[in-house]
């Protein structure tokens, strides 16, 4: 047995530097089909979107502030009277001055501070999910946009073949090869492929103005990539560790969840009321006698304390059960997602295969139609299956590439900008 053991060793660490390496491969060979990082991270900071999640999260630290600070204030306290008296008849005007402010016992403040901290940690994870979200955004349109200068690369392709068609059709037709029944298809096949060229113009006009008019300074111009050098998927198991260790709505609810738990403590403290410790003077009698004393004053606690503690902490154990059903939900969407690319990229070679064997039998109908072998009708109606392949094929190439950078910007290792 001990013959194996290096054998086994080399084996497994064979496997660990090509997962490796996979996981190295994979983001930058996705990168090659995305525009640049940096320029990506500035035009998503400079949008709107990031300025408000900017906005929303100063406000949450300073309200985390306020709560690690406490809302006790000093209280002033001020009183004058007038004293008469009978025997002998006389009249004193008398002045009483206070200051008072509640004490945060208990432990109260300690865990205030604890409860500063979550909340600023929840401010930072919502912040870094908006910018998420918003690159998640801006990678779908990226697509939508490559998508449909596939579907306009292969209008403008099929009416190049049926303007080609009808002028062959026209000559053919004055020389008496065809008959106008041919010649009116060919005609039909062109208003067809021009009316199909003007709603691929529409769709990637529209994808182009939304890119331009939210991410200014996005370069739209497609990076020089082969769907051939995207590499597999590493593992489903280690990935999905990765992806449920980074996950930022995942994270929120994770912080969520521990603020809320310092938050049931924190309201349970509040079962023992705070003291109002105070300090004040009086000046009786004219100033006659002069007063110098300490107050403790303490509220006394009702059923309403023992109620609000034990509803704060049913709320915490109801979030802690939400974290648990998000991870399962996200667990099992991430398989799903892993799975889909897998098949997804078998089906794409498969239409790949298709389209080109479907070109090469255009290609031969053309020729059978120009010795009289095939009809108008066989022939438009190959062309038309050829070009459908390659655009079918080069969408779900396309599809594939965007799922696989969707996972993998999910995973952090693509437009990683989380500060």
């Amino acid at each position: 047995m001990t013959h194996f053991k290096p054998l086994w060793m080399g084996l497994w660490c064979a496997l660990g530097l090509s997962l490796a390496q996979a996981q190295t491969q994979t983001p930058e060979a996705v990168q090659a089909f995305l525009p640049p990082a940096a320029v990506v991270q500035q035009v998503l900071l400079a949008s709107p979107a990031l300025q408000a999640a900017l906005a929303q999260k100063s406000a949450q630290m300073h309200r985390a502030q306020m709560t690690a600070s406490g809302t006790a204030e000093f209280t002033v306290r001020m009183n004058q009277q007038s004293r008469r008296v009978q025997q002998p008849q006389d009249r004193f005007s008398e002045t009483s001055l206070s200051l008072e402010r509640p004490l945060r016992w208990w432990g109260k403040s300690q865990l205030d501070a604890n409860l500063a901290d979550k909340s600023r940690e929840v401010a930072n994870i919502a912040y870094a999910d908006a910018l998420h979200e918003a690159s998640r955004s801006l990678m779908q349109q990226w697509f939508s946009l490559r998508k449909a200068q596939v579907d306009l690369d292969s209008a403008t392709t099929s009416l190049s073949l049926a303007q080609a068609l009808v002028r062959q059709a026209q000559a053919r037709l004055k020389q008496g090869d065809i008959s106008q029944l041919d010649a009116d298809l060919a005609q039909a096949e062109l208003q067809r492929c021009q009316a199909t060229l003007q709603a691929a113009q529409s769709e990637h006009a529209a994808v182009q103005i939304t890119l331009t008019r939210l991410y200014p300074g996005l370069p739209l111009a497609l990076p020089s990539a082969d769907f051939q050098g995207l590499p597999d998927l590493p593992p489903m198991a280690s990935l999905q560790a990765t992806f449920l260790e980074n996950h930022h709505e995942l994270n929120l609810w994770r912080a969520e969840a521990a603020r809320m738990r310092v938050l049931a403590e924190r309201v349970d403290k509040d079962k023992w009321p705070d003291p109002t410790l105070g300090i004040y003077t009086l000046r009786e009698r004219q100033g006659a006698e002069q007063v110098l004393g300490v107050s403790l004053s303490m509220p006394l606690a009702g059923q309403a304390r023992q109620s609000h503690a034990m509803a704060a902490l049913a709320e915490a154990q109801n979030m802690q059960d939400k974290v648990q059903q998000l991870q399962l939900q996200l667990g099992t969407d991430f398989e799903a997602r892993w799975t889909q690319i897998q098949h997804q990229k078998r089906a794409a070679q498969h239409l790949q295969t298709a389209a080109r064997l479907q070109g090469m039998a255009a290609d031969k109908s053309l020729k059978a139609y120009a010795v009289g072998e095939h009809t108008m009708t066989e022939l438009l109606q190959n062309q038309r299956l050829a070009n459908e392949q390659r655009r079918e094929s080069e969408r779900q190439h396309w599809e594939v590439v965007e799922r696989q950078a969707l996972l993998t910007l999910d995973l952090h290792q693509i437009w990683d900008f989380d500060e």
